[in-house]
């Protein structure tokens, strides 16, 4: 049995929360029992999923405090009583609450855990997180870096693992029919995120009055909550493009395909806020799986999520007249957007399914699939 320690599970929305449902799916599909130790779920009115028999879920909550004492005796509780051979934590805060596992470990990192300039005491707790897990898999060799200096000779070497995009569904006709009214003429451009300013809404936004001279029928859809949710829409009243930008809230499953599968490309050109930074960014390679091209931000991890010329372009996030150019190449050059649109399809569906990297984290603690049960 495998112990999973997380905070960030589904039903709530994020990439971290579907890289760690897709993880207990995966490895109960592999034949391992997974046990889940998870905080409750945040959203208003969520569900929670039907999980497999093979994946138990305990939830734990309460302030946060008390929510990470309770599941720190419960992990500790659960080692000694049940035949748990390995503990991943969804990163270090969550291998904190079980500092000495006595099993092999993984702890998976992110990007925004590890602060530029920390207090002294968040450090400490940092580096002695590290160096008491067995592995160390960063999502990118950005995350990478922004770690390295926590790292003590205690320490495991981090090994980077891209993340793996589960299969996507295939949109139902009714969620296709909406899309195809929201795009009206077209082209449509799309965004799912949360709502924040480190995305770069907002130079999409801006680039719109330009584009629309040339695409009078240019829609651009956004996918999401968040606190930037005002800013933005004000903006786009500001810039006169308040008609054409459609601010969807959270979407469900459906109509999340429906979008990616009814866009012409996905825009979400990352930059740098303060500490805040993308640490890899599993949107895009939701959205490569429907053959749409991208647009990335070249700070943070985004560069290695898209391939820039390859399956996307990389501009600079923090200059918006270098996103409205490359949007622009990208709308103009139909043959280029299908080629990188086809060849994000292909590498997602070859190199980043849940077989090709659910080896390399069990590889990480020396155990293989199915191994135990």
């Amino acid at each position: 049995m495998i112990l999973i320690l997380t905070q960030n599970f589904p039903p709530d929305p994020g990439g971290i929360e579907a890289l760690m449902g897709g993880l207990a799916r995966a490895l109960a599909a592999g034949g391992e029992r997974v046990l889940v130790l998870a905080d409750h779920i945040r959203g208003q009115g969520l569900v929670e999923p039907d999980w497999p028999t093979r994946i138990a879920l305990r939830r734990f909550g309460g302030p946060r405090p008390l929510r990470r004492l309770r599941k720190g005796m419960a992990a500790r509780r659960l080692l000694t009583r049940l035949p748990l051979h390995a503990v991943i934590a969804d990163s270090w805060k969550s291998l904190e609450v079980l500092p000495n596992p006595g099993v092999p470990s993984l702890v998976l990192a992110h990007g925004s855990e590890f602060p530029p300039s920390p207090s002294a005491g968040k450090r400490r707790r940092i580096e002695r997180a590290l160096a008491g897990a067995g592995a160390i898999a960063p999502n990118s060799a950005f995350t990478e870096a922004l770690l390295r200096p926590y790292l003590t000779p205690a320490a495991p070497r981090p090994v980077v693992v891209h993340l793996p995009v589960p299969p996507q569904p295939d949109p139902p006709a009714e969620a296709r029919a909406v899309v195809t009214r929201l795009r009206g003429e077209g082209p449509l451009l799309l965004t799912v995120a949360r709502l924040e300013p480190r995305k770069g809404i907002d130079a999409v936004i801006g680039a719109l009055p330009e584009l629309a001279v040339r695409y009078p029928g240019l829609r651009y859809a956004v996918a999401g909550e968040g606190a930037d949710r005002a800013r933005l829409s004000a903006l786009a009243r500001e810039m006169g493009v308040e008609e054409r930008v459609r601010f969807l809230g959270r979407v469900d499953d459906a109509t999340r395909a429906a979008l990616y599968a009814g866009a012409d490309l996905f825009a979400m050109p990352t930059r740098r806020e303060g500490a805040s930074v993308e640490g890899y960014g599993l949107v895009y390679l939701e959205a490569a799986w429907y053959g749409l091209a991208a647009l990335a931000g070249r700070d943070g991890g985004a560069a290695e999520a898209v391939l820039d010329g390859e399956t996307g372009l990389v501009c600079d996030g923090t200059d918006p007249a270098a996103v409205a150019e490359a949007l622009a190449r990208l709308l103009e050059d139909n043959p280029l957007r299908r080629r990188l649109g086809v060849a994000g399809a292909a590498r997602v569906r070859h190199d980043l399914t849940w077989a090709a990297v659910l080896p390399r984290y069990l590889g990480l603690l020396g155990i293989g699939p199915g191994a135990g049960g």
